[in-house]
């Protein structure tokens, strides 16, 4: 059992660092530069092997394991030869695989920078056990019959999602083999020579060898990142999850479960109050517990039922018995559950209906402590991994290994035309003059042709204003006098209106010309080439 120092969970650090996702064409979050990743890593090798020896003792064998994996399965559709021996330092990051945005593909050119820079080995995670979203991404388009801009979604798949991405079968094979053009007809006019042509090639490959959204997305996408020059390797979550070192490191949680709860929602609770959450699903529930059944932090499921369901254990009093139920159909048990052979026969319980997958928080855990020197995280995961620090280091009494905090804004070509600092001044200079027309309207005296006699009551008015309690009929002229004038600029007030209301429109259109959440796969492939390198060089 793991005995962390006992002054460790008592107390937690409230010193969260905070990060904000960059707004500007080209602006990129880099945290801490990348120019100081050999430093890091350097001294995350040297924290490393200071970890108790219930880690410390997994990371060799994790990696071998690691690097014979990612090779492997990377292998099945791109070189390898690049890929160096697991006496490497090792740098990862991970995602789910969708066609996110261009923020967090920079993490990709990224890892690969770090990796060639350092002499790391680079190794994505894909993080393929989460909730598959729609499939479907939402594209600008254009509408030729009336020219105004506005969101169009465009499917690869009829299937919504709803479960894994590994269980994502792609059920209408014509419609995914059409995405490519589909995508493309719908940005035309906004963007010429997307890169969703080249990269919907080599999915096509890859819906052939896994017939997968998810793995045909990811593969797709590294297969491209091969073509550019990028030099890493990939492994799904998985396949990680069914390594010999994963079902050890899942152990020592599993048979220590009811203090890993404590630690667990400690921390929960602890983050919460420090940043003023007031939802307690947020950033993550609470872990439950029914009687002597206690919640763990994975998930189950299988082909025939792949709704994830959270996994639950209860142990004997003698801790001999460990139970593993999703509270439903799925049940097993494992014998002699303290002796180090339980991770045998927690590795025997894997079948096609019975998938154990760990949460995020415990994939980066594993991830930073057992399989890399450095991980790179977006901003959500970084704001995330604050949470898991705490739980380390109040259930194994250390912190994980530093991580490097990535995200970057790349804007669609000709964003430059649609200033949205530039309207939102115009729409306000608009409301203020609109405005004006009601409370001010002699300000206005020389383009409406106000009644001179009526701005010169309301400034004699202005002149001698009567004390408090006195000012009731003073203020009915004042008003009296103001829709009076107002009246007369009508002409005025209806052109600001009709020129708010443009603006208004050319607001919504600047809007998705300046977003960063559009796919990658929409933008020029060379104009996110030269972006990146320019953030990466700079």
């Amino acid at each position: 059992m793991i005995s962390p120092d006992p002054t460790v969970g008592t107390e937690f650090d409230s010193n969260f660092e905070t990060y904000q996702a960059p707004r500007g064409h080209c602006e990129r979050l880099v945290r801490p530069a990348i120019g100081v990743a050999a430093k890091v890593m350097s001294d995350n090798v040297s924290r490393g092997d200071a970890y108790p020896a219930e880690i410390s003792s997994l990371r060799r064998p994790a990696r071998d394991q690691l690097l014979r994996d990612a090779r492997r399965y990377t292998s099945a559709y791109r070189d390898v030869d690049f890929a160096g021996t697991s006496e490497s330092e090792i740098v990862m990051a991970g995602h789910q695989p969708t066609l996110f945005h261009p923020g967090v593909w920079f993490k990709n050119f990224a890892l690969d920078h770090v990796g060639k820079t350092t002499g790391a080995l680079a190794i994505n995670l894909v993080v393929d056990s989460d909730v598959a979203g729609p499939s479907s991404v939402r594209v600008p388009h254009l509408d030729r019959r009336t020219g105004t801009l506005r969101h169009e979604i465009v499917a690869f798949d009829r299937r919504g999602g709803g479960v894994p991405y590994e269980q994502s079968l792609i059920e209408d094979r014509e419609l995914f083999d059409a995405f490519d053009r589909n995508v493309a007809e719908a940005v035309s006019g906004i963007v010429d020579a997307p890169l969703i042509h080249s990269l919907w090639q080599h999915a096509r490959d890859a819906i052939n060898r896994c017939g997968f959204a998810g793995c045909a997305l990811a593969q797709g996408r590294h297969s491209l990142e091969a073509d550019l020059g990028l030099q890493t390797l990939e492994i799904p979550q998985s396949v990680v999850c069914r390594g010999d070192a994963f079902a050890a490191f899942a152990m020592q949680i599993l048979r220590d479960l009811p203090r890993f709860h404590d630690c667990y929602n400690a921390a929960a609770e602890f983050y919460r109050a420090a940043h003023g959450i007031r939802s307690k699903a947020h950033p993550v529930p609470n872990l439950g517990r029914d009687g002597d059944w206690y919640e763990a932090p994975f998930w189950v499921y299988g082909n025939q039922s792949p709704k994830r369901r959270s996994v639950w254990v209860r142990l004997s009093q003698a801790g001999t018995v460990m139970e593993i139920s999703d509270r439903d159909k799925r049940h097993r048990k494992i014998q002699a559950a303290g002796q180090p052979a339980a991770a045998e026969a927690f590795l025997a319980l894997a079948s096609p209906e019975f998938k154990i997958r760990s949460r995020a928080l415990i994939t980066t855990m594993y991830a930073r402590m057992v399989l890399s020197d450095l991980f790179l995280h977006g901003i959500g995961g970084g704001k995330y991994d604050q949470l898991g620090d705490l739980i380390c280091r109040a259930f194994w009494g250390t912190d994980p290994t530093g991580i490097m905090v990535i995200s970057a804004t790349v804007l669609l070509p000709g964003h430059q035309r649609h200033p949205v600092a530039e309207i939102d001044d115009a729409i306000r200079r608009h409301n203020r003059q609109l405005r004006e027309l009601d409370f001010q309207p002699e300000r206005h005296a020389e383009q409406g042709g106000l009644d001179p006699d009526k701005v010169a009551a309301k400034c004699q008015l202005l002149q001698s204003i009567p004390p408090e309690g006195r000012r009731r009929d003073w203020h009915q002229q004042i008003t009296t006098l103001n829709q009076q004038m107002a009246s007369q600029l009508q002409p005025l007030r209806d052109r600001l209106t009709a020129e708010k209301g443009q603006l208004q429109d050319r607001r919504r259109e600047a809007a998705i010309w300046n977003s960063r959440e559009h796919s990658f796969c929409i933008y020029p492939l060379e104009y996110l080439r030269d972006a990146y390198a320019e953030m990466l060089n700079a």
